[in-house]
């Protein structure tokens, strides 16, 4: 008869087909529009957003930047899934990651519906559009980022003590620039300091610090992380 195979929730076969899905929709952005890797790579070394990619690269309503927004946002949503599996919070299947997904997916929109909101309740820009574009970028490459994370942590059980730790590192790296990208550019644009710190406490620092309180205060892992 043998020993029985242990049941891994995080290499199920679906995660398979989650990465098959992801996997062939940056391929069809490949073919597409290349010139979307370069904006990506402009997202997680460049200081600022050239005006260039502004007024012909980024286009929130482009099928080719909505296909590759959802491919990495899967792939990111996969990194979650396995974090929160882990810790005890989130369900193992498919449901428990399609909530993850579409968590992330509402959130994103939240915080592009609240900056514009911002540019139309100041009436002036003060550097919100670029804010917002880069927000999104920073979730494309935080996405591209821990891609290759969540296929090790999800087929290399004996890597997750170190995996994990590492793609929280990736993650924090990404997000400090990203904080850092929202001075530079509210400074450029003369908005106060004192109101990109405010905003930055309400609307990013504070739901980091409440996810990260959540996380500490959850139950014990659902399983042996090697």
């Amino acid at each position: 008869m043998g020993e029985p195979r242990i049941h891994d929730p995080l290499s199920a076969d679906w995660v398979v087909l989650v990465l098959l899905a992801v996997l062939m929709q940056l391929a069809w952005t490949n073919v597409v529009s290349p010139r979307k890797w370069g904006l990506l790579l402009n997202g997680a070394f460049g200081a600022r957003i050239s005006r260039r990619s502004l007024r012909e690269d980024i286009d929130l309503q482009d099928r080719s930047m909505l296909g590759l927004l959802a491919a990495l946002l899967a792939g990111l949503g996969l990194f979650l899934h396995q974090v929160l599996v882990i810790r005890g919070i989130a369900d193992a299947g498919p449901g428990g990651y399609v909530i993850v997904v579409a968590l992330l997916l509402v959130m994103v929109l939240a915080q592009v519906f609240l900056l514009r909101a911002l540019g139309w309740l100041f009436q002036g820009d003060g550097g919100l559009q670029e804010y917002t574009y880069t927000w999104v970028i920073d979730h494309l490459v935080l996405g591209a980022a821990l891609l290759p994370v969540a296929v090790l942590v999800a087929y290399r059980p004996e890597m997750r003590s170190v995996l994990l730790p590492m793609g929280g590192v990736i993650a924090s790296v990404i997000v400090l620039l990203r904080w850092g990208r929202a001075g530079l550019i509210g400074r450029s644009a003369g908005v106060p300091f004192r109101h990109i710190f405010l905003y930055l406490c309400a609307a990013e620092i504070l739901p980091v610090f409440l996810v990260l309180q959540t996380l500490q205060r959850s139950g014990p892992s659902a399983f042996q992380l090697h």
